[in-house]
Parts: C-alpha cells; structure tokens; sequence
C-alpha cells in the first residue's frame, strides 16, 4: 500500500479523490460494455479498468478503515 497521510485531513482529501477516480472508472466501464463489442484494444482497456477500479475500491475501504471509527 502507498504512502497513508498521517492527518486525518489529509485522508479525508485522498478519500475523496479516490472516490471521484473510482466513479470515473466505474463511467467508462459502463460506457464499454454497452458497446455491442469491443475491439481488441478495448478489451484491453476493459481488463484494466477493472483491475484500476478494484484497487481504488481496495484503498477506499482501507482509508475508510483506518480513518473513520467503527
């Protein structure tokens, strides 16, 4: 895991970045599969974009973890 910002504002800041970062990802995902079918280079892109999506949902509910109490 990269580098976690000791400030609690900080996290807050990256929390919402993440966060917008995901929704991105999660619109162009969206976005390629309503295409009726990808080109190899999409399919491509499909994989990562998944693969990006996921380890900004892992970070996200790292940060939320440790950031916000139970």
């Amino acid at each position: 895991m990269e580098h976690v910002p000791v400030n609690q504002d900080e996290r807050f800041e990256l929390l919402e970045q993440l966060n917008v970062e995901h929704a991105a990802l999660e619109r162009r995902l969206h976005e390629l599969d309503g295409y009726h079918s990808l080109t190899h280079e999409e399919e491509l892109e499909r994989a990562q974009v998944k693969k990006l999506k996921l380890q900004k949902k892992d970070k996200i509910d790292y940060l939320t973890r440790i950031t916000l109490p139970s």
